[in-house]
């Protein structure tokens, strides 16, 4: 559906900000490794998880029920500041986070959204990975809503050692849907955009994958042995 719909914005189609949840997956970004899963591959297939490589920046991380994932698909001229988007989606998730009465900021050197927890330990609430290819950027974000945590201690998220944290975790009750709307319109905030809810978005066709697209030979690792 990405690459569809990034199709679609270079030829002048609507820019789009897909929502959603995924099934268990861990994604391995361009500077990750498979070292960095810390558990053995009957564990991950007992918990029905998947494990795919994918073309983002940054390193091993988890997707999953109770954590929204954000993939805002827009127009990127050349030579435009890719460090400002990124710190723009951080802050629209700071936005967001902010109407539920939490506190977050960002770490210096570090991509993402972190939030204190109960105990004072730093966690991070909110992972960022994204590309920018032929004018148009894909993939994005994840927040942890009410997350199965337990997900995390099953690799080295992000490719270091980090607490992780959802907004149930810090005592917030809130459905990953009505979270998902209070992001889109921070983040349409942000990025200076005018949101449209829309959920119908065109089933993607064949000819608007391109054919050296990564998901062309997207492969489970948890289907065969797992290389390093």
């Amino acid at each position: 559906m990405q690459e569809a719909v990034a199709t679609r914005v270079r030829d002048g189609g609507t820019e789009r900000l897909l929502l959603l949840e995924h099934d268990p997956v861990y994604t391995i970004g361009r500077r990750g490794t498979t070292d960095h899963l810390l558990v053995g591959l009957e564990v991950l297939r007992a918990a029905g998880a998947s494990v795919y490589r994918v073309d983002r920046g940054g390193d091993i991380t988890y997707h999953g029920p109770g954590q929204l994932v954000g993939y805002p698909i827009t127009a990127f001229a050349e030579g435009a500041d890719l460090v400002g988007y990124v710190r723009a989606i951080e802050e629209a998730l700071r936005d967001a986070l902010t109407s539920y009465g939490v506190a977050s900021r960002t770490e210096r050197g570090k991509t993402g959204v972190w939030v204190d927890l109960p105990d004072g330990r730093p966690a991070k609430i909110g992972a960022i990975g994204v590309r920018v290819s032929r004018g148009v950027t894909t993939h994005g974000f994840a927040l942890n809503v009410s997350t199965d945590l337990a997900a995390f201690d099953r690799v080295l998220p992000c490719g270091f050692q980090h607490e992780v944290a959802s907004l149930q975790r810090l005592g917030v009750t809130a459905d990953v849907s009505e979270v998902g709307e209070r992001c889109g319109r921070t983040l349409a905030d942000r990025l200076g955009r005018d949101l449209v809810i829309d959920t119908s978005v065109e089933a993607p066709r064949d000819a608007e994958i391109p054919m050296d697209a990564p998901v062309r030979k997207a492969l489970d690792l948890l289907s065969e042995p797992v290389p390093a």
